[in-house]
């Protein structure tokens, strides 16, 4: 009789225990919110470093340009960056927008399409051209179907452009297209 009076005493000995060492814990622990254990929010942090980013880096570039020889380091930087800039601004699509544009694409050349570009072949023979890093083709929106390398374009089907890696419609043969597009799109020479 007496071992099962010691199990339960023994039991609550170690439980008065463990509650008592929590507490000290949590009384030495700061307080959420404190000074020692502040709480921010994913906004906060995202616009203290935004803030930051945005006053200190550009002064810290600029007094660094400055500082550097500024006959070689300035004129090399600005040259440079020129020369970035007018690369950038000849590979923008050429046409394109939120706007239904009628666009021809003459034999020899490819309508590259921008993601989310949609297309209506609406006249002429077309076959899909992808890029070696193209992952998948068109998405044929009326036929519920993938067009990959080389599938003939159905006429009047809404096509779909997912991503901007290449993804293209060429002339199939020496005939002129008509498209309609709404997006995104430049024509290219077709290889």
């Amino acid at each position: 009789m007496r071992r099962s009076f010691v199990w339960p005493v023994v039991g609550l000995v170690l439980i008065g225990c463990a509650f008592f060492v929590g507490r000290a814990d949590a009384q030495g622990s700061a307080a959420p919110g404190s000074a020692q254990d502040p709480l921010a929010s994913v906004s906060y942090v995202t616009q203290a470093v935004q803030n930051a980013l945005t006053q200190q880096v550009p002064t810290l570039v600029t007094q660094g340009v400055q500082s550097a020889l500024p006959g070689v380091v300035t004129p090399l930087v600005q040259s440079t960056v020129q020369t970035d800039v007018q690369s950038a601004i000849s590979q923008l699509p050429q046409g394109g927008g939120g706007q239904v544009t009628v666009v021809t694409v003459e034999p020899g050349q490819k309508l590259v399409a921008q993601a989310g570009t949609e297309f209506i072949l609406r006249g002429g023979n077309a076959v899909v051209s992808l890029s070696p890093t193209s992952a998948g083709g068109f998405s044929d929106l009326t036929g519920g179907a993938n067009l990959g390398q080389g599938a003939s374009v159905p006429a009047n089907h809404l096509l779909l452009a997912a991503r901007s890696d290449g993804r293209a419609i060429a002339p199939n043969g020496n005939v002129r297209l008509l498209v309609i597009v709404v997006g995104q799109y430049a024509l290219q020479p077709a290889p």
